[in-house]
């Protein structure tokens, strides 16, 4: 049943709401057949709310439901009144209120509150229906957090097929996913949306990776639904056109899609516990905070484990991955946990760069890395090495501590509107490196143009002089630009770091953008990076920001 207070889904049999505390017990079976919060999901489009004055503005309360302990001033009469509460209840009202209000006004509120006062979210998510075996599990939910679902509409509010859905007036995710989906010369092309399939379908879905008991793993695909029967009946039409035999179970509001050979067994085992109760799992994706519109994980040693063709070597350690939105960045990133040793570790600070750079790569601890994987990787450099005239310690010294290379369209680009390529090496043996830079670029006079300078422990090379003096002492530097930082916020920690520009790529490729030149004409960074935080853990990210 539903709370007819906080609209929270209700466990049959519990007397009160776990969340606002509304006796249940005796709230009528008549009265829960009257309130609008007790009857189907309505079959509307799934709304993006930018705050709660415009959810209330399109969602304005039943005026027979007033909130307990209020009522709106020249208000009929409701048609029921709601059993008086206990004293213990009714003193949570202001308290509870001041909260809300509290995390509104704080920064990141507008997610807690609206969680808190049911919003947005309820319901089971996709992991209660998927087996706690699951070794791979992702899950997209375009009913996110309140917070979540605006800054979505944001940040995407320029291509072509949302400005579409927002110009209707009731912009659906679900709808603008189905036109990329069901494209002409697919086996969906002749289903029409609007009658086929949203008066069913749900905002959840899920794809899992179980294992099988003959080895190896089979797929589990999980689909909310708000109409059993039409669901059913739906799946099963699409499946049987695929060629391939599905089963579709219906289970706790979801759709379960299975290969028939797999649902008795994949089905055992969720009886004997969903993936939310795996404690592994839930501790893992907890540290995503927020998922966002999608979150995945992997159990990387028990995948290994079901694979074919296993690794040669030991795997351990899982990984999550979420993504999320703000109003201007779009972030797919997450953790590694458990990994063991990584080769990944240190900081390469791509922001020492100039300012003018516009792609720039970065990477810490090279140096220690070819020491410590030079007798696996031997065969595929001893070639190059003997060419090159360089041997692994002049490598070593090369790659250094930290190895950052840029790109720059600056005033002192070559003619022709070449980029400028610059190197900043930090290394224990600057000597050895200049050298073994020297060998790979060829003499001044056949080689390529560039120049050196060593300041410390330093050594800057570049394709032209003036260039060379931009990157030894830069009038300004990468870390100073609003676009990268929000590319790279980690930067300064980063053991691994990439960051584009795509305004001086386009000008450079003469690209447009096509269909979407206006949102591709709003992009302002691209960044990926890497932050060790200890043996075999640490986070990722990459990041694309607009305007």
């Amino acid at each position: 049943m539903t709370c007819p207070t906080c609209h929270l889904e209700v466990a049959a049999g519990d007397d009160e709401c776990p969340r606002c505390g509304t006796l249940l017990a005796s709230w009528t079976g008549a009265q829960r057949e009257e309130s609008p919060w007790s009857r189907p999901p309505s079959d509307e489009p799934t709304l993006a709310f930018a705050s709660p004055a415009e959810y209330a503005a399109t969602h304005p309360a039943p005026p027979e439901v007033p909130a307990p302990g209020f009522v709106a001033a020249g208000s009929p009469p409701p048609a029921w009144t709601l059993p008086q509460q206990p004293v213990r209840k009714r003193r949570l009202a202001l308290p509870v209120l001041v909260l809300a209000l509290a995390l509104l006004v704080t920064g990141g509120g507008v997610a807690a509150a609206g969680y808190y006062l049911g919003w947005f979210g309820g319901g089971r998510g996709p992991a209660e229906v998927v087996p706690g075996t699951a070794v791979s599990y992702l899950q997209v939910d375009l009913d996110p957090s309140l917070v979540q679902k605006a800054s979505a509409w944001q940040f995407l509010r320029d291509l072509p097929q949302v400005k579409e859905a927002v110009a209707s007036g009731r912009p659906d995710p679900k709808a603008i996913a189905w036109k990329l989906l069901a494209v002409p010369g697919t086996p969906l092309e002749d289903v029409d949306y609007a009658r086929d399939v949203q008066p069913w379908l749900g905002d959840r879905f899920a794809v899992a990776a179980v294992p099988r008991q003959a080895g190896g793993a089979g797929g589990l695909f999980a689909v909310q639904v708000r109409d059993e029967a039409k669901a059913a009946a739906a799946l099963r039409d699409w499946a049987g056109r695929t060629g391939q035999a599905w089963d579709v179970t219906i289970r706790d509001g979801y759709a379960l899609l299975t290969e028939p050979a797999d649902t008795r067994a994949f089905l055992g085992q969720l009886d004997a516990g969903p993936l939310s109760s795996n404690a592994t799992f839930t501790a893992d994706l907890a540290t995503l905070g927020d998922p966002g519109v999608a979150a995945g994980w992997i159990d990387l040693a028990a995948a290994a484990r079901l694979a074919e063709d296993a690794p040669a070597g030991p795997v351990q350690g899982r990984a999550v991955v979420s993504l999320g939105f703000t109003a201007d960045t779009m972030t797919f990133g997450g953790r590694l946990i458990g990994l063991g040793e990584t080769g990944l570790t240190g900081a390469a600070d791509l922001g020492a760069l100039p300012a003018s750079t516009w792609a720039g790569l970065g990477f810490a601890d090279g140096g220690s890395a070819v020491e410590k994987l030079f007798p696996t990787m031997e065969a595929y450099l001893r070639d190059w090495l003997t060419e090159a005239g360089l041997d692994e310690a002049d490598l070593a010294a090369l790659l250094g501590r930290s190895f950052s290379v840029g790109l720059s369209s600056s005033d002192t680009a070559a003619e022709g509107g070449m980029p400028e390529v610059g190197l900043r090496i930090e290394t224990d043996d600057v000597a050895r490196a200049r050298a073994a830079l020297e060998k790979l670029v060829g003499p001044p006079e056949g080689g390529l143009p560039v120049t050196s300078r060593v300041e410390g422990d330093v050594l800057f090379a570049a394709t032209s002089a003036p260039y060379l003096g931009e990157l030894a002492s830069p009038p300004a530097t990468l870390g100073t630009d609003p676009a990268f930082v929000k590319a790279l916020p980690d930067h300064a920690r980063a053991s691994f770091s990439l960051f584009v520009n795509p305004v001086p790529v386009l000008r450079l490729t003469g690209w447009s953008g096509g269909e979407n030149a206006e949102f591709v004409g709003a992009l302002r960074g691209i960044g990926a990076e890497y932050v060790a935080e200890g043996p075999g853990s640490g986070s990722w990210a990459f990041r694309v920001v607009r305007d």
